[in-house]
């Protein structure tokens, strides 16, 4: 791989923070210890990078983001949000891992149309 495309990704990288990775599916959840109850457990989804962000502790993720309810479940491809999912009234999401794996598989496979 030639040196710019390195120097090219790494600055991807370092431009979009939070594990996000270019070239990468990215699902980010975002929650508040007050609320952990209505947490929906992304550790097992396949095909992408994953990361949970409690938004008291990284104030700076919040504000990136837009955060304005919690749960909020972000899927970003190559660093670019693709779909957002945002807490109801009850503070909970009504989407389910099996759900948001769905989402990843059709961006993944958009990759090789």
């Amino acid at each position: 791989m030639k040196l710019d495309v390195l120097l090219l990704m790494l600055l991807a990288l370092l431009f979009f923070g939070f594990g996000v990775c270019f070239g990468q599916v990215s699902v980010i959840h975002f929650n508040s210890e007050w609320n952990a109850d209505n947490n929906v457990d992304i550790s097992k989804l396949k095909e992408c990078k994953t990361e949970n962000i409690t938004i008291c502790h990284d104030p700076d993720a919040k504000k990136k983001y837009n955060i304005i309810s919690v749960p909020t479940i972000i899927i970003l491809d190559e660093g670019v949000e693709v779909k957002r999912y945002v807490a109801n009234i009850m503070m909970q999401l009504e989407i389910s891992a099996k759900e948001i794996q769905k989402e990843v598989d059709k961006i993944m496979l958009k990759k090789f149309e």
